[in-house]
């Protein structure tokens, strides 16, 4: 009945019994409940007794026979890749009461490792509040496990105090407040220290460094182990890592997004906290140690990602130079084409209206004009890039200067006003450069995300003048050159690639001349962007509709040219499908280095999902290797700057290019060295080439 909530039926059938003294007391109700029952209460009545369930039907069945027959292991897996902690307990408990009859693995392979339980209880915390105490607790130990209190975000604020396990076997942990931590002695305790363990190990080191404390010796950071032993894991916090490996999780500071958030507590709390947060590291070290260890990945670890930790803390710590009034000006000009394009707009559509309301833009496209719907969305006909491109030629004076503004705005907002934004007090931008996000290796920039940095337009690539050396100084700018095709050549070892980069081609000319059966100098300008779309495509495992939307052309089209490439290049194909195979019968794929990677979805009964785990398993190893190559070079030229006692620091990486601020005095001693580092950071069969310029700007060192 319209009107009637839950409540109100619960009472008045507390009060009358049934449904048919519910209706039938309508005259004793309130005006508006009982114009409900007498205009509805008659089909109440019969809805009742129609939906009554028929409890006298013969039937035939055995219901035993329905009992499920689980497939123990796909839905062990399945858990596993759903990122279920607790579901295969669950599953197990549910198999053992109900008798039911299994498929697959033996269902004692659920008791193992998904459930583990290793007890991690503070029971002694001392908090040294002098020099003294903490030089005497912390002189003689050979290795801290070491967890951090920041005043704010961590690694962009102070660090508040320290907690350091004296004794995991008893629970025992020392608290060091911020002015101990500062002293003299245990300064320079912690910058010595022969073995450090940490969670997060960069964001404590970047914080400390703005203190001067160098923390040099990291024997493990628990987050980037777990990050080598599962690439596809959603978070790496201290409270998930320890909920799948140790089968517990800190407490005390945990919000339910497995974050840590002592701001709402006192500082009892929060040093409580931050003592219990280090127990868990302690107990975490030896469990990711072994599970390193049994994946083959502790020389990965050792060799490359644990002493990359330091190198990025190091270039968060430092930033890079902008000049903030070139960023202005460069905002300015684009506000001014904004309003400039805002004012022609309304002027063509004849009315005011909000260029960044799609219900506004709908209504004048769709509505007023009259264009051609494209794709619905839940909210209306879609007003993106891609349905405006197909729109242009119906009404190209407006939907031009409208994709202009776009792209204007956005550069604007996101890259004029936002890294504007980001300009500490030393005039320097310090972005976050994140080990753990990526599934292929690659590192990624946030904070601000100077990789998304725009370069394919004059526009984008103007921002790149507003990031300067110092006076004196100058920006050395390497990149490796095309590396992810070179890394395609030495996997597939195709005779054709290998003998193009080997002889020093134009690989997108020699590529194009064998693709379309011509000599090389005749192959078009339109031929060799084709060659080269195809061989960047393939990297990331692009199939024909991906490369006929890349090329804007038919799909028929696309798909011969990537069986002339093919056909040119035998052994990438085959490499390509061994790929797959390969993932498929291991359940995951593996870098020259040893870098793993589990792709789930190759096990995917959905056709679409299946395809894109292939995709994944086809370019995973290429930019597997093409990032376990670039953190080598990164690690090695870090090193040999430190060793050479230069003053010339790593800066900034993106992608493929790093970028080093020199002083104009050392250009001679570190322009070579870098070089020189980065072309022997792998051996391949195909020789590793690297662009270098300097300038004063970023700008003017690419060209």
């Amino acid at each position: 009945i319209p009107g009637v909530g839950e409540k109100t039926a619960a009472k008045l059938i507390n009060q009358y019994g049934n449904i048919h003294d519910v209706v039938a007391a309508a005259e004793a109700q309130t005006p508006k409940l009982k114009a409900g029952l007498l205009e509805h209460g008659e089909r109440v009545i019969r809805n009742a007794a129609i939906m009554v369930l028929k409890r006298d039907v013969p039937l035939e069945i055995d219901l035993n026979a329905l009992s499920p027959t689980p497939d123990v292991g796909a839905t062990v897996k399945m858990f596993e890749f759903l990122e279920f902690k607790t579901m295969p307990k669950r599953f197990n408990d549910a198999v053992a009461t109900q008798g039911w009859v299994t498929r697959g693995e033996p269902i004692e392979s659920l008791s193992v490792e998904d459930v583990p339980s290793v007890e991690v209880v503070l029971r002694d915390l001392e908090v040294l509040d002098t020099e003294a105490k903490a030089l005497s607790a912390l002189s003689s130990m050979v290795e801290l496990t070491i967890a951090a209190q920041f005043a704010g975000e961590p690694g962009r604020s102070p660090v508040e105090g320290l907690a350091v396990v004296l004794d995991a076997s008893r629970g025992s942990v020392a608290y060091l407040p911020r002015d101990v931590v500062l002293s003299p002695k245990i300064s320079r305790l912690l910058a010595s220290a022969p073995s450090v363990v940490m969670h997060d190990a960069k964001s404590v080191m970047r914080s400390l460094l703005g203190d001067g404390i160098d923390v040099k010796s990291l024997k493990m950071d628990t987050s980037i182990a777990a990050y080598l032993i599962d690439p596809s894991r959603s978070s790496y916090s201290l409270a998930d890592v320890a909920q799948s490996y140790l089968g517990s999780a800190p407490t005390a500071g945990v919000e339910s997004d497995g974050q840590f958030d002592f701001g709402g507590q006192s500082n009892d709390d929060n040093v409580r906290a931050t003592a219990e947060a280090a127990l868990f590291v302690s107990a975490l070290k030896p469990v990711l140690a072994a599970k390193l260890q049994e994946i083959a990945n502790t020389s990965l670890y050792n060799d490359m990602e644990n002493p990359l930790v330091h190198v990025l803390a190091k270039m968060e710590h430092v930033g890079v130079g902008v000049d903030r009034a070139a960023l202005e000006d460069i905002r300015d000009r684009l506000a001014e084409e904004t309003g400039a394009l805002t004012a022609r707009l309304r002027e063509i559509a004849g009315r005011d209206f909000n260029l960044n309301s799609p219900t506004q833009l709908r209504e004048i496209l769709y509505t007023d004009r009259g264009l051609t719907p494209g794709k619905k969305t839940k909210t209306g006909y879609s007003t993106d890039a891609a349905t405006l491109e197909k729109l242009h030629d119906e009404w190209p004076e407006f939907i031009g200067p409208l994709l202009r503004y776009r792209e204007m705005e956005k550069l604007r907002s996101t890259y004029g006003e936002g890294l504007i934004n980001e300009i500490a007090g030393d005039g320097r931008i310090h972005a976050t450069f994140n080990q753990t996000v990526a599934r292929t290796g690659r590192l990624s920039s946030d904070k601000p995300n100077l990789h998304n940095i725009p370069v394919r337009s004059d526009e984008g690539r103007v921002f790149r003048t507003a990031f300067v050396a110092p006076k004196g100084w100058s920006l050395l700018v390497a990149d490796y050159n095309q590396i992810e095709l070179r890394c395609i050549a030495h996997l597939a070892n195709d005779p054709g690639l290998v003998s193009a980069f080997q002889a020093g081609e134009d690989i997108h000319r020699s590529t194009a001349a064998r693709v379309f059966g011509v000599k090389p100098e005749d192959v078009t300008h339109d031929q060799r962007s084709k060659a080269k779309m195809v061989s960047y495509g393939l990297a990331y495992g692009m199939e024909a509709y991906g490369l006929s939307q890349r090329l804007a052309i038919p799909v028929s089209e696309a798909a011969g040219i990537l069986d002339a490439y093919f056909e040119a290049f035998p052994n990438v194909k085959q490499y390509m499908d061994d790929a797959i195979h390969q993932a498929r019968q291991a359940g995951y794929t593996e870098t020259l280095f040893g870098r793993r990677r589990h792709i789930e979805e190759l096990m995917s009964d959905n056709f679409r999902v299946r395809q894109a785990g292939e995709r994944q398993a086809m370019n995973a190893a290429i930019q597997g290797l093409a990032a376990d190559i670039f953190k080598i070079a990164l690690v090695r030229i870090d090193k040999a700057l430190t060793k050479a006692k230069v003053q010339s620091r790593v800066v900034l990486q993106v992608h493929d290019e790093v970028i080093v601020e020199v002083p104009d005095d050392e250009k001679e001693v570190v322009g070579p060295l870098v070089l020189d580092i980065m072309k022997a950071a792998a051996e391949l069969n195909v020789p590793l080439e690297v662009n270098a310029a300097w300038g004063p700007t970023w700008a003017e060192a690419k060209g």
